[in-house]
């Protein structure tokens, strides 16, 4: 079949493309937004590539209108790739999952002060070694590090994970840390890595009292005391090793340029 000008061709499989695409389901967690954006590329070329081959039909002598087609439909399978891989890596990564929830374990646990680098207390530093199903260096960042908490009441309120890392000792080993203080801390010590950015606000001094005088009254007058250690994966609950003041985190922290405002 011969045709003169059929500019709906490549305009139809442009739509298609770019409606698989989008309408395609993909559920692969955390990584659905990089396929999306994999099958948009793919989906961008494949579009590219049948206008390129239409304006070269278009100046042949001999055109068969099966060409376009022919040619408009080798991306198609490409496309297709994009969302059986997607499809392969979720459900490779959700067995994983499933083996790190039945299979970690803690290795070992400890907390002592988080100091500035002057040297200065600001919070509380744990440190903890865990064991996870081999290959699960893909799931580690995606794993909510350990935290703390103010309860059992009367504890005061939260805190505020600011930094962790993890480092592999073997390959089912890792030593992490995780770095936390609590959450009345001014956003220059909770942001540090914003820190005079314009417009950031993380610069802002003032500690946060969210219950007002009452509740630094008792960070002030309030005696040393342990606070509660909770990980996800493994499942782990108990409280810290060590006592800890809560006033002296404060201390710490107007030593590094903190103050109270009004």
């Amino acid at each position: 079949m011969r045709a003169k000008h059929p500019i709906w061709v490549p305009v139809a499989l442009t739509i298609a493309y770019f409606g698989y695409a989008i309408l395609t389901p993909v559920h692969a967690d955390w990584f659905t937004a990089f396929v999306r954006s994999l099958m948009l590329g793919g989906a961008a070329a494949a579009s590219l590539a049948v206008w390129t081959y239409y304006a070269f039909w278009v100046r042949r002598r001999a055109r068969r209108l099966r060409e376009l087609f022919v040619v408009g439909l080798v991306p198609v399978a490409l496309l297709g790739c994009a969302e059986l891989y997607s499809g392969y890596r979720s459900r490779r990564l959700a067995a994983l999952e499933t083996r790190v929830r039945t299979e970690a374990r803690l290795v070992r646990i400890d907390d002592e002060e988080l100091l500035t680098p002057r040297g200065n207390p600001i919070g509380v530093r744990l440190r903890y070694e865990v064991h996870y199903p081999e290959g699960s260096d893909e799931l580690i960042p995606h794993i909510p590090p350990a935290g703390l908490s103010m309860v059992p009441l009367p504890y005061l309120s939260g805190f505020w994970v600011l930094n962790t890392e993890s480092r592999a000792l073997n390959a089912t080993d890792y030593a992490m840390t995780s770095d936390v203080v609590p959450e009345f801390m001014p956003k220059m010590i909770r942001f540090p890595e914003n820190a005079g950015k314009p417009g950031s606000g993380s610069s802002d001094p003032c500690f946060v009292w969210s219950r007002g005088a009452a509740q630094r009254a008792e960070v002030i007058d309030g005696s040393p005391r342990t606070f509660w250690v909770s990980l996800g994966e493994p499942r782990y609950s108990a409280p810290t090793r060590r006592s800890y003041d809560l006033h002296r985190f404060v201390e710490g922290a107007v030593a590094e340029g903190a103050r109270e405002c009004p």
